[in-house]
């Protein structure tokens, strides 16, 4: 049987290794506290079967070791094992209230600790149903377990009543806290996951309408740039002055530039990185990068910084994380045109990339956005916050990251950790 499709799922949706780890916790806490409260009621003269009680808390025990042994070896663990333990402490819990006063007995409180627990870990009909039993055990213990006795035949002291009552109080309300109050923190960290993967499918629908316009801007450019292409190649041969001639050497570098980035489009969409024979040691790819954002962004100073082991490793040049160095070496400029740091290191395994500037940096709410959501700090019509968002994605396909701070003397950093493991040719 799915537990889980059966109902709603249990308010702590965890997996089931997890939830039975919740309840082993609470089961050595029970069983700490039942055996001191043997202890202490065998100290005080009360008549108690002290053998079968310590038996079933000895079985208990043994269940506990064999389930964290097989935790510890990743076993697998079946839906039904949750509340099959649950029940278990119950059915032990009243053979051990039965044998000591049953609802006389102090420790009675300690029934409410198998319905909270039912009810965050399990499905709700099953958490329904177990609440039940949990009434009728509690009333079936009452009616049939025979009153406390002191081993001379009387009555307990009041005293020692009402000191059982108060421990009783004190400890149910102290596990109690401790599990609601853990019960929070993991829904609140549950919640957060499904924050973060339905912002991701929002992201995901953004970028994928986005590929499509600007696929189908690509395919729209060719014919213009070819237009402009031949009528720049006419005025290269026949120029009617020097600053014509000029200005066509310009207008051609451009058209070149455009007609690349596309062809680097179209091959990225095509993921033919590595059929493309696309090769270079990671110092030439960043050289090559930067030297193109050098060439397209003239009114920016680029400061390079670069150090690794030599030979550098050789690379797959992937245009996707190429494009996310540019993007964040596009916002720095933007910001800081007077300076944009561009730092770089590597090893055999990892490669760190480092972008600075030295701008108004950012707001703590802002530095939570960046990358995961659309927002642009730049004036209405200047950005839309979707330039860091593709090179969040383009970065975390390679199974890397990106981190945003702020410097201490100014301006923002931009920290990027890209594992070479997809990209890495060799290292000789």
């Amino acid at each position: 049987m799915d537990f889980h499709t059966a109902a709603t799922p249990p308010i702590l949706d965890l997996p089931v290794a997890d939830r039975l780890r919740q309840i082993l916790r609470l089961r050595t806490v029970a069983n700490v506290a039942q055996l001191a409260a043997i202890g202490v009621a065998h100290a005080a003269g009360v008549a108690l079967p002290l053998g079968p009680m310590v038996a079933v808390i000895a079985v208990l025990i043994a269940v506990s070791v064999w389930t964290w042994r097989r935790l510890a070896v990743g076993a697998p663990f079946r839906a039904a094992e949750v509340p099959a333990q649950i029940l278990l402490d119950l059915f032990a819990f009243s053979l051990l209230l039965g044998a000591s006063g049953g609802a006389g007995n102090p420790f009675v409180l300690f029934f409410l600790l198998h319905v909270v627990v039912a009810a965050l870990l399990l499905p709700s009909r099953l958490a329904a149903g177990c609440a039940a039993l949990v009434v009728l055990t509690a009333a079936a213990t009452a009616a049939v377990a025979p009153p406390l006795r002191l081993v001379d035949g009387g009555p307990p002291p009041a005293d020692l009543i009402a000191v059982g009552y108060g421990l009783s109080f004190t400890l149910t309300t102290a596990v109690l806290t401790w599990v609601i109050v853990g019960a929070v923190a993991a829904f609140r960290v549950q919640q957060q996951l499904l924050e973060s993967a339905a912002q991701k499918s929002v992201n995901d629908a953004a970028l994928l309408h986005m590929g499509t316009l600007a696929a189908g801007a690509a395919h729209e450019m060719g014919t213009p740039l070819a237009t402009m292409a031949v009528i720049v190649g006419e005025l290269r041969r026949e120029p009617p002055t020097p600053a014509v001639a000029q200005d066509a050497e310009i207008l051609a570098a451009q058209i070149r530039a455009c007609r690349d980035a596309l062809a680097q489009f179209a091959s990225a969409a095509g993921y033919l990185r590595a059929e493309g024979g696309g090769r270079q040691r990671v110092d030439a790819f960043l050289a090559a990068t930067a030297d193109g954002f050098a060439a397209a962004r003239r009114d920016v100073v680029l400061e390079r910084q670069w150090e690794g082991q030599r030979p550098a490793p050789e690379i797959f040049t992937d245009q996707m994380l190429k494009q996310a160095i540019l993007i964040l070496l596009n916002n720095a400029g933007d910001v800081s045109p007077h300076h944009v740091g561009f730092g770089a290191r590597w090893d055999a395994a990892t490669l760190w990339v480092s972008i600075s500037d030295r701008g108004p940096g950012f707001t703590e709410t802002q530095l939570q956005k960046l990358g995961r959501v659309f927002f642009t700090t730049k004036a209405p019509g200047k950005g839309t916050g979707l330039g860091l968002v593709l090179a969040t994605s383009a970065v975390s396909r390679l199974g890397g990251t990106i981190r945003w701070t702020n410097r201490t003397d100014g301006g923002a950093l931009a920290e990027m950790q890209v594992p070479l493991e997809q990209l890495i040719i060799s290292t000789s």
